[in-house]
C-alpha cells in the first residue's frame, strides 16, 4: 500500500507540472495575439498608449515568469520533500523490521521467562516444603535438646553419686591393697627360706615338726655344706614333712622379681614368664668368652659393650660411630688372626640391639647374630649373613650365606657355636686374603628384616 501511495503522489506531481506548462503556453499565445491585434490597431492609436500597453504586457509576462519560477521552485521543493519522505519511509521500514525482530526476540525471552518463572515457582515450593521439614526437625531437635538437658541433669547427679562411690571405692581399695600387701608380705616372710632367703615358686615345701619352712632346694641340696638336716629356725631335726598350706600360699601371693633394679610384683604364672623376659635378668656378655666372660643385667650390657668390653669392636677408635650408625644392610671388613675367634660388634637398628659374632670352632668358623630379647621376639625378624671377598661387595662371586632367625641374648656360647653360618676352613680360605701376619681378611654383609 505504501508503494501505491508513492506512485499516486508521483502521478499527481506530473499532472501538476503539465498543467503549469499548459497555462504558460496559453499565456504566451494570448500575449502574441494581443501583440498582433495591437499591431493591427497601431494606426488608430497613440504610440504612447501602445507603449503603455506593451509595458503592461511585459509586466504581466514578468509576473507570469516569476510565477513559473516559483512553481518550479515549489516543484523542486516538493521533489526534495518527496525524496525525504521516501528516505523516511525506508528508515521506517528498517525500523519496522528491527521492531519485528525485537518482537520475535522479546517473544522468545517471554517464553524463557515463563519457563524460568515455572522453575523458580517449583524451587520456591520445594524450599517451602524443605523449610517446613526443617521447622519440624527444629521442633523435634528442641524437644530432644530439652530431653537431653533433663537427662544430663540426671546423669550429672548420677555422676556426682558415682564420684562419691568411686572415692569411697578408692579408699576401700587402698585400704584393701594395704591389708593385702601387709598380708602377702607377712605370708612371703613366713614361706621365705631362711637359708637362701628366697620365696619358693613350687612345691613341695619341707616343714619341721614345729611348722618352720625351708625350700626343697636347700633341704635336698647335693652340696653337704648347704644341705639342711636341722631346722635353721628352731634347730630340731628335719624329717620328710611337707606343708600343703605353704604350697597354697606360694600359688596365691604376689612374687617379687629377684632381678636387681626390677622389684616388680607378679602372680605366680606371670612371674615365671617375667623371669624369661625381664630387662634386668642376668645374662653373659655376648662377646666370645676368650675376650670377655662377664655376667650382668641385660639392661647394662649395651653400655658395657660401648665402654669397656674387651671382646667388642665398638669401643675401639671410631668403630661405633662408623659401623653402628643404624644403617642396614651393613658391610663390614674383617681382619682376624687365623684359627682364633674375632671380636664382635653391637648394632642398633629400629630401637633394637643386635650382636654380630665371629667365633672359631675346631672344624669351622661360626657367624651368628643375637637379638637383645627373648626367643619369642626373635621370631619377628629374619637375618641374612653373607661372607665374601673384600673386593666383592656386590656379592657376585663366591659367597657363603645364612638366612634365618637371630638367636636370643640368653644363648650360651657352646650352643651359639652350633647355630648360624658355619664355614669350613677351606671355604674360608677361598673367601679370604691371608697376609704375612697370618690374618685373614674378608667381608661380611649383614641384612635384617622385620617380619
Amino acid at each position: 500500500m505504501e508503494d501505491n501511495s508513492d506512485r499516486n503522489k508521483g502521478k499527481e506531481e506530473t499532472d501538476n507540472n503539465n498543467d503549469l506548462n499548459s497555462k504558460n503556453k496559453e499565456i504566451l499565445k494570448r500575449s502574441e495575439e494581443m501583440l498582433t491585434s495591437t499591431v493591427l490597431e497601431k494606426e488608430g492609436k497613440d504610440w504612447n498608449e501602445k507603449q503603455t500597453m506593451i509595458d503592461q504586457l511585459l509586466s504581466k509576462v514578468n509576473v507570469l515568469e516569476k510565477e513559473r519560477n516559483k512553481a518550479e521552485e515549489e516543484r523542486d521543493a516538493f521533489r526534495d520533500e518527496r525524496d525525504a519522505s521516501r528516505e523516511e519511509r525506508d528508515a521506517i521500514k528498517e525500523e519496522n523490521k528491527l521492531i519485528v525482530k525485537e518482537k520475535d526476540v522479546t517473544s522468545e525471552e517471554i517464553v524463557a521467562l515463563k519457563e524460568e518463572r515455572e522453575v523458580i515457582t517449583k524451587e520456591r515450593d520445594a524450599i517451602k516444603e524443605e523449610k517446613d521439614l526443617i521447622t519440624k526437625e527444629k521442633d523435634v531437635a528442641i524437644e530432644e535438646n530439652d530431653a537431653l538437658k533433663e537427662e544430663r541433669k540426671v546423669i550429672s547427679k548420677e555422676r556426682d553419686v558415682m564420684k562419691l562411690d568411686n572415692e569411697t571405692l578408692k579408699s576401700e581399695k587402698t585400704a584393701l591393697d594395704t591389708k593385702y600387701t601387709a598380708l602377702t608380705s607377712t605370708l612371703r616372710d613366713q614361706v621365705e627360706c631362711p637359708v637362701c632367703l628366697e620365696v619358693p615358686t613350687s612345691g613341695p615345701v619341707p616343714v619341721c615338726p614345729n611348722g618352720h619352712f625351708v625350700c626343697s632346694k636347700c633341704k635336698d641340696s647335693h652340696c653337704p655344706t648347704r644341705r639342711v638336716k636341722h631346722c635353721p629356725t628352731c634347730r630340731v631335726k628335719m624329717f620328710s614333712g611337707k606343708s600343703l598350706l605353704a604350697v597354697k600360699v606360694i600359688e596365691n601371693i604376689q612374687h617379687a622379681c629377684r632381678n636387681e633394679d626390677c622389684g616388680k610384683f607378679f602372680p605366680l604364672e606371670e612371674y615365671k614368664l617375667h623371669l624369661t623376659s625381664c630387662l634386668h635378668r642376668t645374662v653373659n656378655c655376648p662377646s666370645p668368652n676368650e675376650f670377655c666372660s662377664r655376667k650382668m643385667a641385660l639392661s647394662k650390657v649395651y653400655d658395657h659393650i660401648l665402654e669397656d668390653c674387651q671382646g667388642s669392636f665398638n669401643n675401639i677408635g671410631n668403630n661405633n660411630s662408623n659401623l653402628n650408625n643404624g644403617n642396614i644392610p651393613k658391610y663390614i671388613a674383617v681382619g682376624s688372626i687365623l684359627k682364633l675367634s674375632s671380636k664382635g660388634l653391637a648394632l642398633k637398628w629400629n630401637d633394637k640391639i643386635f650382636y654380630l659374632n665371629l667365633e672359631k670352632a675346631p672344624e669351622c668358623y661360626i657367624f651368628s647374630l643375637e637379638l637383645f630379647g627373648t626367643a619369642l621376639e626373635c621370631k619377628d625378624y629374619e637375618v641374612s649373613i653373607t661372607v665374601h671377598r673384600t673386593n666383592d661387595k656386590e656379592m657376585k662371586g663366591k659367597v657363603q650365606r645364612f638366612t634365618g632367625k637371630p638367636l636370643p641374648i640368653d644363648t650360651e656360647q657352646e650352643k651359639r657355636k652350633k647355630n648360624g653360618l658355619l664355614v669350613g676352613p677351606d671355604q674360608m680360605e677361598s673367601l679370604s686374603v691371608i697376609d704375612e701376619k697370618l690374618k685373614i681378611n674378608f667381608g661380611i654383609t649383614l641384612d635384617i628384616k622385620k617380619q
